[in-house]
């Protein structure tokens, strides 16, 4: 899956908490373009990860959310693997994480997870 459609999923989780996020929010959010957004919300309709309702916006389907939390947990892993195991400060960590977070397969996230011993 691309970082463009993982990117809108995880931030459909963060901001809708359950619930239905505007397109115009979505937009203004993530920089883009609101056509843009309708484009995207229609694609992730159809792949099954959010339910899309006219007028109301889009929200996250059992399966956008378990790809939501997978991706927060990559990002929380590497965030922590990079500031405690390589001594990144905490202003680095975030951006080398939200890279990494997209590349990374879930086994070598479960790895990385028992390697360093990251119990959250």
């Amino acid at each position: 899956m691309s970082q463009s459609r993982e990117d809108y999923v995880k931030f459909i989780y963060e901001h809708g908490k359950g619930e239905y996020v505007s397109n115009k929010e979505i937009a203004k959010g993530l920089g883009v373009a609101p056509p843009s957004v309708s484009e995207m919300i229609s694609k992730l309709s159809v792949e099954g990860l959010v339910e899309y309702k006219p007028y109301h916006g889009g929200v996250l389907t059992e399966s956008g959310e378990r790809m939501a939390v997978d991706l927060i947990r990559k990002h929380e892993i590497w965030e922590y693997f990079l500031e405690t195991k390589l001594q990144y400060s905490k202003d680095e960590v975030h951006e080398l994480a939200e890279i990494l977070e997209h590349a990374t397969p879930l086994d070598l996230a479960d790895r990385l997870a028992r390697f360093i011993d990251y119990q959250k």
